[in-house]
């Protein structure tokens, strides 16, 4: 993301929507906040589903995904007196930024440390800081607060897979995010990327990953294409032209014509 240096306040707008990009896709959708506060509220959707329980179907998955266990630890909240440091070339704007909201997020917490959607927030500022382990302490009270809840266990994948670059537990928190929500596309093609990009040794497992997420959400046009892209890369033709197709006709259904041209573009290089 680039900005330009004469407008300061284009500067600081720029930091604020950055901060919320990287991290906060994953802050605020199927959150619960049992006390929002008049000045922060959580904007996302809530699952119908009751805390903890799955959604999945009676067929037998490609691959198994072993559940972690989520029962609340007899442990304290992690130290509010966490010192905030900042590591790697962060703007001046975005230091005050972060510290600001730390500071906010610290407050609400010390009266109230059941606040499931401030330690999330929490989690992620702290990552923006370049305290990744601030980070991962965060969110994982928040799975114990909340485990029914993909968000954090998602935010904990990609930390872990990105940042803390231990693979095992990646692929974990991906898991466990599935396993709350398997409706979550988001979950699968991280997953599938943590098996593509770096945990190669499981990469026979990338395709099962997205046909598993494709029985749970068998007309998602992104995971659809993921795959044929996937089964063209690794030479597997008929398989690529079978997922082309079902994805132009989803593309299709939705009325997105470019989508469907580009993709019959790819199909026809085959």
């Amino acid at each position: 993301m680039y900005f330009n240096m004469n407008n300061k306040q284009t500067i600081v707008n720029i930091i604020l929507a950055a901060i919320v990009a990287v991290s906060g896709y994953y802050l605020y959708n199927n959150t619960f906040n049992s006390n929002p506060s008049s000045e922060e509220e959580i904007s996302g959707e809530t699952t119908s589903n009751p805390v903890g329980t799955s959604t999945t179907t009676n067929t037998e998955p490609l691959y198994t995904i072993e559940k972690i266990p989520t029962e609340k630890a007899k442990i304290s909240a992690p130290s509010l007196n966490r010192p905030l440091t900042f590591t790697g070339d962060i703007p001046l704007e975005a230091k005050k930024i972060i510290t600001d909201n730390v500071k906010r997020l610290t407050d609400i917490l010390k009266s109230d440390s059941s606040r499931f959607d401030a330690w999330l927030d929490l989690g992620s500022y702290r990552k923006q800081s370049g305290d990744y382990e601030g980070a991962r302490e965060a969110w994982e009270y928040a799975t114990l607060l909340l485990p029914g809840s993909y968000v954090p266990w998602n935010n904990l994948g990609d930390l872990y897979q990105y940042y803390l670059k231990d693979f095992v537990k990646a692929e974990k928190n991906f898991q466990q995010a599935i396993v709350s929500d398997p409706s979550f596309v988001q979950a699968y093609h991280s997953l599938f990327e943590l098996y593509t990009l770096s945990y190669t040794e499981k990469a026979h497992l990338a395709d099962d990953t997205l046909l598993e997420g494709l029985k749970k959400s068998p007309n998602n046009i992104d995971l659809l294409i993921t795959l044929a892209q996937y089964y063209k890369g690794t030479g597997k033709t008929e398989e690529a032209k079978k997922y082309y197709k079902m994805a132009i006709t989803e593309a299709e259904k939705a009325g997105n014509t470019a989508l469907a041209e580009s993709l019959k573009s790819e199909l026809d290089t085959l």
